[in-house]
């Protein structure tokens, strides 16, 4: 497992079980999300539009809930990709 899928793993169960993400330590953990592959950057995307979207969450509990949920998708995707 690489690197980046390890963090992407991580962090994506930081936000299920209630935490955040700083845009700028996604930055730092993942310059280059051009170069991730599809399944990798799918949950990037996920993960960067959390961090811009705390305004939202904080007026929207469904739609932070629904983003939480989304997240076990991409965990789920990550863990039975071949990379």
């Amino acid at each position: 497992m690489t690197a980046v899928k390890s963090y992407l793993l991580e962090t994506l169960q930081h936000v299920i079980d209630g935490g955040d993400v700083d845009p700028d330590e996604l930055d730092a953990a993942v310059p280059n999300p051009l170069d991730l592959n599809s399944v990798e950057f799918s949950a990037w995307q996920q993960l960067s539009h959390w961090a811009d979207d705390a305004d939202i969450r904080q007026k929207n509990e469904t739609y932070a809930t629904f983003k939480r949920e989304w997240m076990r998708h991409h965990v789920d995707v990550l863990k039975n990709s071949g990379t």
